[in-house]
C-alpha cells in the first residue's frame, strides 16, 4: 500500500517558521498577561500605535473601514481617540493617584 502522505522536508518546516507572524505570536502572550495581572499600559502603547499606524496610511478600521479621504471627520476622531485612550492607559499605569 502506497503511503498518501508525502514525507515532509526539512525546508519545507523553515519555510513554515519564515511564514509565522512572530510578532503577533509573542505579542498575544504579553498582551493577555499584562491584562490578567492588570497592566494595561501595553495596551496602551498598541493603541498609540493603531493610531499613528492610521494617521500614516490614511485608513483606520472601527467595525468598518474608514477613509481619510471619503470621512475626515470621523477619520480623525477614532484615530485622535485611540492615541488619546493609549495615553490614558500608560499614564494611569504610571500615575494612577492622579488619574483615578
Amino acid at each position: 500500500m502506497k503511503n498518501a502522505t508525502p514525507k515532509r522536508k526539512e525546508s519545507d518546516f523553515k519555510e513554515v517558521l519564515r511564514q509565522q507572524k512572530w510578532l503577533t505570536l509573542i505579542g498575544l502572550p504579553i498582551l493577555m498577561y499584562t491584562t490578567f495581572i492588570g497592566t494595561y499600559s501595553v495596551w496602551g502603547l498598541l493603541f498609540v500605535f493603531w493610531g499613528l499606524t492610521s494617521v500614516k496610511s490614511g485608513s483606520v478600521y472601527l467595525l468598518e473601514p474608514i477613509e481619510r479621504e471619503e470621512d475626515p471627520a470621523l477619520f480623525w476622531i477614532i484615530s485622535v481617540m485611540w492615541i488619546g485612550f493609549g495615553l490614558l492607559y500608560v499614564l494611569t499605569d504610571f500615575y494612577p493617584e492622579y488619574l483615578l
